[in-house]
């Protein structure tokens, strides 16, 4: 069963500007991953982000220190690492991981949120138990189906904190 989120309506807006910010930084060197301050995020994506939360009203996060580190799609998930990252798979694959680094959240439950072609399909509550936590969860996927896939991650008060982007299509445009 899929649980309501509080304030729906008012952050939605609040995850378009984190999607814009995570399509941005998508191409973080592995240099620059810890830290927020060393990312390649360019000051017009962030400007244009916090303009829009403050057009809809949106404070800070309740946990202003908090940030996702990483967040990858990949095949698999090893030793609390992402195997490889993936942008596409093609329309027989039949299963896919989404692993994030956590920092500053421990005690909170943040909840990856799936969705495809903007419907809602689950929502997985991950507990994070420290400063740094490494979680990820798997979604099964059905095969022949196409279409874009974006997972949400957000706390438990609703609050945006990332979202990635990947594509499920047809074998011969699949790029991982």
């Amino acid at each position: 069963m899929i649980k309501k989120l509080q304030g729906y309506k008012p952050i939605k807006q609040a995850w378009l500007a984190i999607l814009l910010i995570s399509i941005q930084s998508s191409l973080w060197s592995q240099e620059a991953i810890d830290s927020p301050q060393g990312s390649v995020i360019s000051e017009e994506v962030e400007t244009e982000a916090q303009m829009l939360l403050e057009s809809q009203g949106i404070e800070e996060s309740p946990v202003p220190d908090a940030y996702v580190a990483r967040a990858v799609f990949t095949t698999a998930v090893i030793n609390r690492e992402p195997v490889d990252q993936v942008v596409s798979l093609d329309e027989n694959a039949t299963e896919v991981s989404f692993f994030t680094d956590l920092r500053n959240l421990q005690g909170r439950t943040i909840i990856h949120r799936w969705e495809f072609e903007g419907e809602v399909i689950s929502e997985v509550n991950i507990h994070v138990g420290g400063p740094r936590w490494r979680a990820y969860s798997i979604k099964s996927l059905n095969p022949g189906e196409e279409g874009k896939w974006t997972v949400f991650v957000i706390d438990e008060s609703g609050w945006p904190l990332h979202a990635s982007i990947f594509q499920q299509q047809a074998s011969d445009q699949t790029e991982n």
